[in-house]
């Protein structure tokens, strides 16, 4: 970490897309003055693989960082749930289970459920975590108890590439400190959960290592959905002379089981049912990662990021309908990535400089089986290999100095970036599902940041934002090509276009008092041939089709308030609007199974406010007790997107904790749901077949009603 002259951190998060990797001298100094109440710094750092720090004014657009001591005991485990404490960010539940949430962001998902219209990336030590079969995001392999810091960006982004049109999540895991420990931890509580890791790290110079096993399960709120996570990192550092660099490994292997949605006449009786015992998911992880950085000069770096992933996964659905299908998803990936960067002056003007290319290759194969009581037959055998290049550059140069004040100043910002993704497809089985399919596209993105001083700043940012058409999305292309659950179908021709989007925003931070910190943001994001997956009526399958024009638009405003040293307080508000701009025929479950889309009708599942706030107060250094509440308002059902049926219920949900600290002891109690609400975050419409006739009825997915988790961590 990066200090200033005053020796306080100047770390953020990633930089947005146009912030440059390196800070020049004079953008360090900080008021020499020591806050009595200080909030905890606002920190930035580049997306490289081990980025170095820059200020705060150099960030033209909205972003979030949350350290480890926001993610240590009583927090949640999973990612999803974490971010949810963020501005605009919802979760929905399709799968039933709390390891796979849907993430909601601006209007865009992350999610590890096929189908949905992706568009956040999410990178792991510089390791694109997007599944290539569809884009989607396995957030239980996602190694969040060993993570440092996570920084969320918001908007396109040149630096992080392809799939960022609504922002990226960027993960920086642990490395050994110069204090050697060894944590042990153990967690219980409602439905069975348990937790149990056991980590440690330490430095033998020149060398610094961290290790940790993890191990969780749960028997779950609903029937038949007990689940188990196996997880095994390391990671090995190096600092020697100019140089700096990380090995690391991750291990993982998971069975989850997913309850689903319910009827609702059968949720009205029993929340805990399950509808179709039986669906899981399981996937084995192995992710080695390579990250360095070596000065070449005072001037000149130099960083790189190379990687090897193979990821095996089973999903099993049933369907009540017709037989059951089993997917079996082989991937295996590679790639790096080199940047330099370099510090200089133009004119007297602190000026930086990013150069970097990247290259990844994902082999994919697939094989889909249908099952009933007595046969499994292959119906749909496919290999897809991937090439996905890249170049990028940015610039970003400070135009003017103290026109305001001694530290005013107005950055300005200029990026482009070109991706290419490659599909080569092949129907294994001889059948007319392969093909070669190659989308390319140069984004810009460009910005300016106005800073009266250090503590008080406004941007202003344009940039656009590519996805191209996904494995799955490209062979489940029209209704003549329907993909019974997870299966590829048959190639489009024409092919699906690639989404390309384009994001305007404006915003500002101001730091009035030491105590206080208050953040806004406005944008518009403007998107062409959106992908979109639709269900025809009386089918349990999907196709995939490009909608002309969609738009996001919406507000974000957040407070951070630390009274006194006892006393901390954050609150969160975001509007958002994610509607159609042209007319547009859909398939719908909903009979007659085609629905007419007039321009202006809202999206399914994307509320349009959203609140949530914390409250923290120690009256005792060893004693921290928290409220912590969100509220997000109602939202369609899946397949409503003509806006006639009634949607799901606006909710609220409040939670309470307390921590206790004692030399290397913490322990916790965490209710969630502390007034047992009851709510549902996901709603669609599908054919019941438990009924006669299979009459197409709304299937809602039951949140958990009031539940407790207790743990106790202790340092060696």
């Amino acid at each position: 970490m990066t200090l200033d002259r005053s020796g306080r951190a100047l770390s953020l998060a990633a930089l947005l897309s146009l912030t440059p990797g390196i800070v020049p001298g004079g953008a360090r100094a900080a008021d020499s003055s020591e806050p009595l109440v200080p909030l905890p710094p606002v920190l930035v750092t580049a997306p490289g693989p081990l980025p170095q720090s820059v200020p705060r004014e150099w960030v033209p657009g909205a972003l979030d960082l949350l350290d480890r001591r926001e993610i240590g005991a009583g927090r949640s485990t999973f990612l999803p749930n974490l971010l949810e404490r963020l501005p605009g960010v919802t979760l929905q539940n399709e799968q039933g289970t709390p390891f796979q949430p849907t993430l909601t962001l601006r209007g865009f998902t992350a999610s590890p459920v096929t189908g949905l219209p992706q568009g956040v990336s999410v990178f792991l030590d510089g390791v694109r975590l997007n599944e290539p079969t569809v884009e989607q995001i396995n957030f239980d392999l996602i190694p969040l108890e060993d993570v440092e810091r996570i920084e969320m960006i918001r908007g396109p982004s040149v630096l992080f590439g392809r799939n960022t049109l609504g922002g990226a999540i960027n993960i920086v895991t642990r490395r050994g400190e110069a204090t050697r420990e060894i944590v042990s931890e153990a967690e219980a509580g409602s439905f069975g959960r348990q937790h149990y890791r056991l980590s440690g790290g330490g430095v033998a110079k020149p060398l610094d290592y961290y290790v940790s096993l993890t191990q969780t399960q749960e028997d779950g709120y609903r029937d038949f959905a007990a689940s188990r996570l196996s997880r095994a990192f390391g990671k090995l550092g190096l600092r020697a002379g100019d140089f700096n660099g990380t090995v690391s490994y991750q291990y993982s292997n998971d069975r989850i089981m997913q309850a689903g949605s319910l009827p609702q006449r059968e949720l009205i009786h029993d929340r805990t049912a399950n509808f179709t015992p039986g669906d899981f998911f399981a996937p084995v992880l192995h992710l080695a990662a390579f990250n360095g950085r070596y000065a070449l000069s005072e001037a000149l770096t130099l960083e790189a990021n190379a990687f090897v992933r193979a990821l095996a996964a089973e999903q099993f659905n049933v369907n009540a309908l017709t037989e059951n299908s089993r997917l079996f998803t082989d991937t295996r990936s590679m790639g790096g990535r080199i940047q330099l960067s370099h510090d200089s002056t133009v004119r007297g003007h602190e000026n930086v400089l990013i150069v970097g290319v990247e290259y990844t290759r994902h082999d994919v194969t697939t094989r889909t089986f249908g099952e009933n009581a007595t046969a499994r037959i292959l119906e749909a055998d496919l290999a897809d290999v991937q090439h996905a290049p890249a170049v990028y550059v940015q610039d970003g140069l400070v135009v003017l100095r103290d026109f305001a004040g001694p530290r005013s100043r107005v950055v300005l910002t200029a990026a482009g970036r070109w991706d290419l993704l490659r599909h080569q497809i092949d129907d294994r089985r001889g059948g007319d599902s392969g093909g070669v399919f190659t989308f390319q596209r140069v984004n810009p993105r460009a910005g300016i940041n106005v800073n009266l001083n250090e503590r008080t700043g406004a941007y202003f940012s344009y940039g656009e934002g590519f996805r191209a058409p996904a494995f799955l999305e490209l062979t489940c292309a029209g209704p003549g090509a329907v993909c019974p659950g997870l299966q590829a179908g048959v190639a489009p021709d024409p092919p699906l276009k690639a989404v390309t989007a384009r994001t305007y925003e404006a915003g500002a931070y101001a730091r009035p008092m030491d105590w206080l910190e208050t953040t806004v943001s406005l944008y518009r994001t403007d998107v062409r041939d959106d992908i979109f997956s639709v269900s025809p009526t009386g089918t349990t399958g999907v196709f995939f089709q490009n909608i002309a024009r969609t738009r996001r638009q919406g507000a974000e405003a957040g407070l951070r308030a630390r009274a006194s040293t006892a006393l901390d307080l954050r609150l969160n508000y975001a509007y958002s609007e994610a509607t159609f701009q042209d007319p547009v025929q859909l398939a719908t479950p909903v009979p007659p199974g085609v629905e007419s889309v007039s321009p202006g009708r809202s999206f399914a599942l994307v509320p349009r406010h959203r609140v949530n706030a914390g409250l923290t107060y120690r009256p005792w250094p060893w004693l921290a007790l928290s409220l912590d509440a969100r509220y997000v308002s109602s939202q369609l059902l899946r397949g409503d997107e003509a806006n006639r049926q009634a949607p799901l219920p606006a909710y609220w949900v409040l939670d309470a904790g307390v921590t206790v600290k004692w030399r290397g002891l913490d322990a916790f109690l965490k209710v969630n749901n502390l007034l047992d609400n009851r709510y549902e975050t996901f709603g669609t419409f599908a054919p019941n077949a438990r009924e006669a006739g299979a009459p197409v009825e709304r299937f809602l997915t039951p949140a958990p009603p009031i539940n407790v988790l207790a743990g106790l961590h202790y340092t060696f």
